[in-house]
Formats: structure tokens, C-alpha cells, sequence
């Protein structure tokens, strides 16, 4: 469950965190509309792992005390796996999906690619970049747009890219892999294996009145739905829009039972509550103020934005970031808070 907020000319990215869902919308509807327009495509079997569970004994009364689930996940390390060492002098390189079309010249995708056809990003601009000049097969052409993966090397001019080398087609190990995300419940599971403690409130409209109960609760981290109850054989058949074979998960940064109380006076289905590392509240905040200043203390422009509620985190990318500029994020919003990454890296020697 992403947020994504992409900067300039990017294009309209979807929103996997669970807002307010919209009148006569189901919350299932609502998810399953934001991961299929996400570049993190997510397979049938796990789009069901994404609603609400409250991390608590399934037998317990509504209300009853709660068992946390796990603590929240640690975030990944950034000292500097993404980035640009302090002295590196140059050349760079990226390896990324390249589009063309009617309205602009070759763009180096910097943030959520929409799989449309033709399909649609946006990104630095590539001086010097040629689909012709590439070899057959390396690129698809759909309605006058021009696209493909691809290894550029170059340098930044202002926000585009100089090329100071030909572009190639990028290898089968060189293409980028965004992480499949993992919605399991972290709560263990209880005592008789998960169920409804009152299916008849186990509904779609239960669902989404749950949501509205759960963000309204101080200290709301994410929403998401574990549907790995759901064997490929129900999947088949439908049973993936079954409440019944939810497990609702819900963390917050706040008090367990008192989130445990607000969803389970409306959720009768399976539910988990569990620990965030940061409240969605926090990390809004922290992605605004990052907007607002365009700059996070980076060499160059922010191009893309993301809140990750699973991670706790608020992930940039810049066209050039070096470690030096993660400090500096650390040092205004909290170590591990912002992720940096840049798109330009040290180039293979």
C-alpha cells in the first residue's frame, strides 16, 4: 500500500493507501482499482492479502483484549545502496523504461509507468537518445508512441539527461524488479485458524464502514485486506469478493484496543491489529512538506514521491542524490523516516 505522489510532468499515480472510499464504491473495488493501476502489479492470489485485520484473538468478544501482531517491519537500510557516493565525479548510468510519443522526445520513466496501450510516465528528457538509431525488436511502436528498456549513460543537464554514450537495450538481469509487496496478516494465527466472529456483519458494507471508523482513529497507519484463506480454486470461482474470507488488518501507531473497539463495533469478519512504525498522518505530512520544497535537501529536483505505510516511510527519487543528501534528510525528518534514491547511479567500469 503505496501512496505515490509524482512532481513535474509526471503522470497521475495511484493511491494504495485506503482512503475515504467513494459513495456506492466497495473497499475491494476501491483496492483492487489502485493495485491494477499501480506499476506494483500484484498477482491474483495476493490482491486478496489487501483489507483491514485487526491483529486479535478471533475467538475474543468485540471489544476483548487484543494480541499485537508483530512489531512493526524494520525499513530497509539507506545508507547508500540508491545512492551517489559524496566525490563520485562521474559517468552515470540508469536503467529504465524509455518512452516516446506525440506529445514529447524520449523521457527516462522516473516514477509509476500506467499499462496502458500505448503506455503512459513521464521523466527527465534524454538528449541524445535515438529510437532509430537502436537495433530491431529492442522497442515496441504503438500509435505513434515509441518505447522500451533501456541502459543510458550519461550526465544531468538541468533536469534532462546528456547521453555521452549510445544507449543500449537492457539485458534480462539488468532490468529493474520493483519487490513483489507481501500483505500477510502479521497477527498469529488463533487458536481454530481465522474466521467471522459474527458473519453477519461480515459485508462489503461492514467493510468499508470499518474503514471510515479505523482512519478516524488517532495514530491510523494502513488498511489492507490478507486474502490468503482464498485457494486458487475459490479464486476461480469468485470467492475472492467473499468477506467472509477476509482477514481485515489495521495498524496504528496509537493505542491496539482502542482500534480493536472502533473496527470491530461495525467488522464482525476476520481482523488483525497490529503496530505501525509511523501514523499515515505523519507520513502525509512528511511527503507535503517534501512537495512544498521540491528539494528535500537533494542536488536535483524531486521526481517522484511515494508513502509507504507497510515500511513506515516516505520514499524519494532525485534525478542525482548523493549520501551527503540523505543525511541531510536525516538530520530534518528523522533517520529512516525519507528514503532517497537517484535515478543516475556510478557507472559500470
Amino acid at each position: 500500500m503505496t501512496e505515490r505522489r509524482q512532481l513535474h510532468r509526471q503522470a497521475r499515480s495511484p493511491v494504495w493507501t485506503v482512503d475515504l472510499v467513494m459513495p456506492g464504491e466497495r473497499v475491494v473495488d476501491r483496492l483492487r482499482r489502485s493495485v491494477m493501476t499501480s506499476r506494483l502489479v500484484v498477482r491474483a492470489g495476493l490482491l486478496a492479502v489487501l483489507l483491514v485485520t485487526a491483529c486479535g484473538q478471533q475467538a475474543a468478544a468485540p471489544g476483548g483484549p487484543p494480541s499485537s501482531g508483530s512489531p512493526a517491519p524494520e525499513p530497509p537500510d539507506v545508507a547508500g545502496a540508491d545512492l551517489v557516493p559524496d566525490e563520485h565525479p562521474g559517468p552515470f548510468e540508469a536503467t529504465g523504461f524509455v518512452l516516446q510519443d506525440a506529445s514529447h522526445g524520449p523521457q527516462l520513466c522516473a516514477g509509476a509507468v500506467a499499462e496502458s496501450l500505448p503506455p503512459q510516465c513521464a521523466g527527465p528528457d534524454l538528449i541524445g537518445f535515438d529510437f532509430s538509431s537502436l537495433p530491431a525488436g529492442s522497442y515496441e511502436s504503438v500509435s505513434g508512441s515509441r518505447y522500451g528498456t533501456f541502459v543510458i549513460t550519461g550526465r544531468p543537464q538541468g533536469e534532462a539527461i546528456q547521453l555521452t554514450a549510445p544507449a543500449r537495450p537492457a539485458g534480462p538481469d539488468e532490468r529493474p524488479r520493483a519487490p513483489e509487496p507481501s500483505f500477510a496478516s502479521p497477527c498469529p494465527e488463533p487458536a481454530g485458524g481465522w474466521r467471522a466472529v459474527d458473519p453477519a456483519r461480515a459485508t462489503e458494507g461492514a467493510l468499508q464502514a470499518a474503514s471510515v471508523r479505523a482512519q478516524a482513529v488517532e495514530g491510523y497507519g494502513l488498511l489492507w485486506i490478507d486474502q490468503s484463506l482464498v485457494t486458487p480454486e475459490e479464486i476461480a470461482a469468485g470467492a475472492v469478493n467473499d468477506p467472509l474470507r477476509y482477514v481485515l488488518n489495521v495498524s496504528t501507531t496509537g493505542d491496539l484496543a482502542e482500534m480493536q473497539a472502533a473496527v470491530r463495533a461495525v467488522w464482525g469478519g476476520a481482523l488483525c491489529v497490529s503496530v505501525a512504525a509511523r501514523s499515515h498522518a505523519e507520513l502525509i505530512s512528511v511527503r507535503d512538506a517534501l512537495s512544498e520544497s521540491d528539494q528535500s535537501g537533494a542536488g536535483s529536483s524531486l521526481l517522484d514521491l511515494q508513502v509507504d505505510s507497510m515500511l513506515g516511510q516516505v520514499t524519494a527519487t532525485a534525478l542525482l542524490a548523493r549520501e551527503a543528501d540523505q543525511r541531510r534528510l536525516d538530520e530534518r525528518f528523522g533517520a529512516g523516516v525519507v528514503r532517497l534514491s537517484s535515478v543516475l547511479r556510478p557507472a559500470a567500469r
